[in-house]
């Protein structure tokens, strides 16, 4: 793909006889252009600062879900065309990603003690988030306040904890869904994870619409759900689509079926799929 493989490499010869001292100065040198490459992509932290200075006023968080959302599909299908390991290439632009949000302004992120005891969903968020400090908090509701309170910081939730009453009540204050975990998923439909955070609600071009209800969504509505599940005493809805809460079909349940209590969880980026 364009913009890939442009390196320059330093030897030509591929045969038995090129030394190990050749191949490791070869090596020295291509991760030189590298931290090179490295350097000018965060040089340009500072040209995107003062880009979004009038949008910050409004969004504190520097990360951008759509856009990095499209830098990661970009990514992993350009290190597909090379044979580069999907995993790979997330693990290496989330930390590059990471970095350049924390040079834009300071982010934490919040969880419950109980995703902290879970050994793989606390590895998920490590690799989602590296380089961000993690604070750990009694429950979900408690993680949640922490982004009422500091809305330039994250929140990340186990999909089937018990969030969605303490999100209802206002507890996380703008706050809403951004993002789901894993990045990159086979053919499981349901996110482990969700992120909350105060971030512009921009389509990434393939995305899902979470919303909250108190009962079932009617057998006949417009929309197909992508995956269904609960939270404490509340039902979750992942709908296709990238869907305004003013917006129909969700409108027009909303006042055909108030007793629903319909309210608009956020929308996020589809797992990318392998």
């Amino acid at each position: 793909m364009e913009g890939f493989g442009r390196l320059k490499t330093m030897t030509k010869d591929n045969s038995p006889q090129v030394s190990l001292e050749v191949a490791r100065r070869d090596i020295d040198a291509i991760d030189d252009q590298l931290i090179a490459l490295l350097a000018q992509r965060f040089g340009m932290t500072a040209r995107v600062r003062a880009a979004k200075a009038e949008e910050a006023q409004h969004w504190p968080l520097p990360l951008r879900p759509a856009r990095e959302a499209q830098i990661m599909r970009r990514v992993v299908s350009a290190g597909k065309d090379h044979s580069l390991s999907p995993q790979l290439m997330v693990r290496l632009w989330r930390a590059i990603i990471n970095q350049s949000g924390l040079n834009q302004s300071s982010i934490t992120v919040h969880v419950s003690r109980h995703l902290k005891a879970n050994q793989a969903l606390r590895l998920a968020v490590h690799d989602y988030f590296s380089g961000l400090p993690v604070e750990e908090y009694r429950d979900e509701s408690q993680a949640l306040v922490q982004i009422n309170a500091d809305p330039s910081g994250l929140c990340v939730v186990e999909t089937e904890q018990p969030w969605a009453e303490a999100f209802m009540s206002g507890q996380a204050g703008k706050a809403q869904i951004i993002a789901s975990l894993p990045l990159i998923s086979g053919e499981v439909a349901q996110p482990s994870l969700l992120v909350f955070g105060q971030a512009p609600l921009d389509e990434s071009g393939d995305d899902e619409t979470l919303i909250i209800s108190s009962g079932r969504m009617p057998r006949d509505f417009a929309l197909a759900p992508v995956w269904q599940a609960k939270s404490g005493t509340l039902r979750l809805t992942a709908l296709p689509g990238f869907i305004g809460e003013h917006e129909n079909p969700l409108v027009g349940l909303s006042r055909s079926n108030p007793a629903l209590g319909l309210r608009l969880a956020g929308h996020y980026s589809r797992p990318i799929k392998l």
